[in-house]
């Protein structure tokens, strides 16, 4: 049986995906704005303090960041479902780069998660306890920053291939395939290649913090598009 081309009006995954991208998009604005973040990234000492007397927050804000982008991934299902000619290859490959980048991306939100509690840990530990609590606290962040930078290429990468799909067909507007394919290629570039060199740097932390930001938004506008074509 041959896909058809194109969003169908009232398709399941359609309209599945289209909400997938807004409530998506909106989760990762919220809560990355509510995160807590270290005035200086290097300096573990003083991110650890932040997460730890913020151990709540940061925990929620991990587990909702988490849930946006399972969101996000649903949404990209509907573009790939959607192409099945011209890009169906690139949006293939796109979609099952998303997923392994939305699995990197879980487990870098369940690493902080357990960062920031041990973390509070070490914040809450008598001075004898506090040198192994601050060790263990600092080794989850080491490997949270890690697999963070991994994420980074993984899912930008991803959305290189998936906006060559969406150039590609004759589904979506050529500009919003170059949108993603822009943002995905600046974002490896300048941000996950040059941070798995040299580690997180105030100033990386604040270019990716642009582009995820435009990356989000360029989300959200495809979830609409979707949306006036799929309801």
């Amino acid at each position: 049986m041959v896909q058809q081309q194109g969003i169908v009006k009232g398709d399941a995954l359609q309209k599945l995906g289209s909400i997938g991208f807004i409530v998506g998009a909106i989760l990762l604005v919220v809560f990355n704005i509510l995160f807590p973040r270290a005035a200086d990234p290097s300096n573990m000492q003083e991110a650890l303090k932040n997460w730890g007397e913020q151990e709540v927050l940061t925990q929620v804000c991990a587990l909702l960041i988490a849930v946006g982008v399972w969101a996000v991934m649903i949404g990209t299902a509907g573009v790939y479902r959607s192409i099945s000619a011209g890009g169906a290859a690139w949006a293939r490959l796109g979609f099952y780069g998303i997923v392994v980048g939305t699995s990197i991306w879980t487990v870098n939100m369940a690493l902080i998660m357990a960062t920031a509690g041990a973390a509070a840990n070490w914040v809450a530990a008598p001075a004898a306890g506090q040198a192994t609590a601050y060790s263990v606290a600092a080794a989850l962040s080491a490997a949270s920053m890690a697999v963070h930078t991994m994420n980074i290429i993984v899912f930008w990468l991803a959305l290189v291939f998936l906006g060559i799909g969406m150039v590609l067909s004759a589904v979506y507007p050529r500009w919003m395939g170059w949108v993603g394919i822009i943002l995905g290629i600046v974002t490896v570039a300048v941000v996950g290649i040059v941070q798995a060199f040299t580690g997180e740097t105030s100033a990386l932390q604040l270019i990716f913090m642009v582009l995820a930001l435009l990356t989000t938004l360029w989300v959200l506008v495809v979830g609409i598009w979707v949306t006036r074509r799929a309801w």
